[in-house]
């Protein structure tokens, strides 16, 4: 059975990097796409609830919709979380979680570039205190791909911690495995997608040679735009 897909979306008049990424879906299997949050002018998805985003932090809005997906009963028990600026480049049959290594050797990555601990580092290294305690797993899941998220389990995942680094913390708990894969994030205005079926960008690089490569290789409207 197909899965749903869910984006958590900013309540935002327009978001290009979203109208494309829609348009990237025809590469990955699934069943029906929910907006949570806002809904940006000229789009449509299947379903959208709306949701006021005014918590203290990008954390606490992020929880309150991952809740509330998970509570959700026309979402299917198992779902596809997404960002607004993932991309599915090449047709995916059978997509996998992915993972990259061990935190513990990308908090000493970022620490030996910012030549120090950087509030982000000491975050991971708490989660990873948090993980051996529980006897958990310590692989990196914080990657720019989308998640599949098993509802009740993300929902024990809430319930027992309240830290911002869900996608390690859930991922390890819940001993996904999945498949070892390096990150596809590109931020360099200059740089071009290349290989590999996951594509993700920020403000600036969409902006940029990138950008331009995903607005002329998907320059159809899908079903999802007004």
């Amino acid at each position: 059975m197909e899965k749903d897909i869910v984006y958590f979306v900013k309540d935002t008049e327009s978001n290009e990097e979203l109208r494309y990424s829609l348009r990237t879906l025809k590469n990955f299997p699934h069943r029906k796409v929910w907006f949570y949050g806002g809904c940006p002018a000229g789009l449509k998805p299947d379903k959208w609830v709306h949701m006021v985003q005014d918590k203290e932090n990008k954390w606490e809005n992020v929880r309150m919709m991952l809740e509330s997906a998970c509570k959700n009963k026309e979402i299917s028990a198992s779902f596809w979380l997404f960002n607004d600026d993932f991309f599915i480049m090449k047709k995916l049959y059978d997509p996998k979680n992915l993972y990259n290594g061990d935190l513990y050797k990308r908090i000493v990555q970022l620490e030996d570039k910012y030549e120090r601990v950087t509030p982000y580092t000491k975050q991971l290294r708490d989660m990873c205190k948090e993980l051996e305690v529980m006897g958990c797993t310590t692989r990196n899941y914080a990657l720019h791909v989308p998640m599949l998220i098993h509802k009740k389990k993300a929902l024990e995942v809430l319930n027992m911690s309240d830290c911002p680094m869900f996608r390690c913390l859930y991922g390890n708990y819940c001993n996904l495995g999945g498949v070892q894969s390096s990150d596809c994030k590109i931020t360099s205005v200059e740089k071009t997608w290349k290989r590999g079926a996951y594509l993700s960008t920020d403000d600036d690089s969409f902006k940029g040679a990138v950008g331009k490569q995903i607005r002329e290789l998907f320059p159809d409207k899908c079903q999802y735009e007004v």
